[in-house]
Formats: C-alpha cells, structure tokens, sequence
C-alpha cells in the first residue's frame, strides 16, 4: 500500500499518511502545493451541465496548510525509533537483531544518577549488556560505546518509521538528513 509523505508549510516532514488522507486533504483544499509522480486517482460524480466525471489526484508528498503538523517541535523518543536510529545494535556489544524483545532502552549517564531521558543519553542495549551496566556510569562499569547518540530530525525519523519508501520521496527526505545520520551507514 502506498503512504504519503505529509510536510508542514516549511516543507518539513511530519507524517505518512494513507491515499484516502491525502485525498482527504485535496477535497477540502488544504493542500498548499505537491512533489513526485501522481500515485492515487479517485473518481467521483459527473456534471449535470458538461458531463465530464470529477477527479481528484495526489502526488506522493504533499504539503498541509494549516497548523495542525506544527505539535511536535522535536522528534519524540520512543523504543522503536531509538532502535531503528542505532540500527538494531547494542551500543556495548555490537550485538544485532531485529526483533526488539533482545534490545533495552539504556541510559548513558543513569536517570538515577541524574540522566535524562532524551536522545543524546540514550542509546540501544542488548539486554544482557543493559543488566551488566545496571545504574553505573560508563567509568564505573568498565564499558564504553561503540557509536554516539545522537537526536534524529525530522526527516531521518521518516525514513526511521517506513519500509516502503518511494524513491521521490526518499530523495526528498534524505535532503534533510545530516551526514552524521545512521540513515547512511550501509545495512548491517
């Protein structure tokens, strides 16, 4: 199924939406303006006077007028996208998997200790490491990591929440997307 890349004004990414969102959004005109090939054509009644039958189409990224993608100023933490920014891979062992039952949201310097909860303290771990570290510093536990966290923006964590990335889309989004990224690495 196709999704639709959903910008703000500003062009900044802000969710995949699906074709009949997008269309959604057409029929009540707050589309402000759209990028890359045509991917849904819906059909709707036909004029009385000329005959011809209503059409509404939608490109593959479209941008929203309007406030309503302006909520989330920075790009929220959760565990699925934290271990999709470390590309499924412990921090301390390198350890890798795809499944995220084997993976534990670590923080660098411990909430406990005054750490918090946010993209440049946290970082993926296997949980075997996670229990070894416990509410120690890395001093402390003797472990140091393999790759520095980092706050993904917006585009990145597009990439980070899809699978099916046309590749206008993907053009665009990498735009966005600093060199620092894991985005780049190549697929573990």
């Amino acid at each position: 199924m196709t999704t639709i890349l959903a910008l703000d004004m500003s062009g900044t990414p802000r969710a995949w939406i699906n074709c009949d969102e997008a269309i959604s959004y057409h029929a009540k005109n707050l589309v402000a303006w759209s990028l890359g090939e045509t991917v849904a054509e819906y059909h709707g009644g036909f004029n009385r006077i000329t005959g011809k039958q209503s059409k509404l189409e939608t490109s593959s990224i479209i941008a929203i007028k309007g406030s309503e993608f302006h909520k989330h100023t920075r790009v929220l933490l959760t565990n699925p996208t934290l271990f999709a920014r470390d590309r499924h891979l412990c921090a301390y062992c390198g350890f890798t998997h795809t499944n995220h039952r084997f993976f534990s949201r670590d923080h660098i310097v411990p909430r406990s200790r005054g750490g918090k909860d946010e993209w440049t303290n946290v970082v993926t771990a296997c949980v075997p490491c996670n229990q070894e570290k416990g509410a120690k510093t890395l001093n402390e536990s003797d472990m140091s990591l393999i790759y520095v966290p980092y706050a993904p923006n917006h585009y990145e964590n597009m990439i980070l929440k899809n699978k099916r990335i046309l590749d206008d889309q993907m053009e665009y989004l990498l735009t966005g997307v600093p060199k620092h990224s894991r985005v780049w690495w190549p697929t573990v």
